[in-house]
C-alpha cells in the first residue's frame, strides 16, 4: 500500500542528535567565564526547545538568581556573544546520534521520502551537525531558527516546507521530541509524531498529545 505520506520533516536536537551533553558545556563555558555557578545537564535540559537565544537567556536568569548578581546590558551582550562562541565549538565533541537515527534515514530515502529538517537550533549550525554524523545527503530542505521569519511552534517552516516540495500539509509527518514540534505540526494540519527520549521539559511528550508516541526511531517505518 502506498503512504498517505510524502514528505517527512525532523526535529534535530533531542529527535535525531542528543545534543545534549555539548550543549551543557557551551552553558556551562560560558557562566564560567562571567564567575557564575555550573548547571546540571538535567537542568540545561529543560532550557531547551526555543533555540540559542532563549536557552542561554533561561541560563542567566537561573544564574542571577543562584547568586543575586545581575549584568547590565553590555554585560549580557557579551555573554551571548560568548555562548555563541563556545556553541559553535562545541557542536559535536560529545553528541550522538540516537539508535537507530541513520538506517532509518537511509531507508525512508531509499523508500522516495522527501526528508527535510527542521529545528531552532541556530541555522549556521545545522549542516556541520548533519555533516558530522554523515546524515546531510539525506535531506532535501533544512530549516534553522534564522531561515525563515518564525520558528516552531509557530506553522510558517512546514507550510514553507510543503509549499516547496507541493504537497499538501496531511501528506506531510513531522517527527520531534517537544511539544512545540507537536504544536507546530498539529497548527499546520500535519500529523505529528512524538518521541519519549528527547527534551520536552521534563513532561511526558504524550501530554502534547501527537498522533503517534515512540521510544523507538526505528517505528516510524511501521507509521509511513
Amino acid at each position: 500500500m502506498a503512504s498517505a505520506f510524502k514528505l517527512i520533516g525532523f526535529d534535530l536536537d533531542g529527535t535525531l542528535v542528543n545534543s545534549l551533553p555539548d550543549l551543557a558545556l557551551s552553558v556551562n563555558s560560558t557562566l564560567a567565564e562571567f564567575d557564575y555557578p555550573q548547571a546540571d545537564e538535567n537542568l540545561v535540559l529543560t532550557w531547551i526547545g526555543n533555540g540559542a537565544e532563549v536557552l542561554i537567556s533561561r541560563a542567566l536568569s537561573w544564574a542571577e538568581q543562584q547568586t543575586s548578581r545581575t549584568l547590565d546590558e553590555t554585560q549580557i551582550t557579551q555573554l551571548k556573544q560568548r555562548f555563541n562562541v563556545f556553541y559553535g565549538e562545541n557542536l559535536c565533541n560529545v553528541s550522538r546520534l540516537y539508535p537507530n537515527v541513520k538506517s532509518t534515514l537511509e531507508q525512508l530515502k531509499a523508500r522516495g521520502f522527501i526528508l527535510a529538517v527542521v529545528t531552532n537550533k541556530p541555522t549556521q549550525h545545522v549542516l556541520p551537525v548533519l555533516q558530522a554524523f554523515g546524515i546531510d545527503h539525506l535531506f532535501s530542505e533544512t530549516l534553522g531558527g534564522q531561515s525563515l521569519p518564525a520558528i516552531k511552534p509557530h506553522p510558517a517552516p512546514l507550510y514553507y516546507l510543503c509549499g516547496k516540495f507541493g504537497f499538501y500539509p496531511h501528506q506531510m509527518l513531522f517527527v520531534g521530541d517537544s511539544r512545540n514540534d507537536i504544536l507546530a505540526a498539529h497548527n499546520a494540519g500535519c500529523a505529528a509524531v512524538g518521541l519519549t527520549y528527547g527534551y520536552n521539559y521534563n513532561i511526558p511528550i504524550s501530554d502534547s498529545q501527537p498522533d503517534w508516541v515512540l521510544d523507538d526511531f526505528a517505528d516510524i517505518l511501521n507509521i509511513v
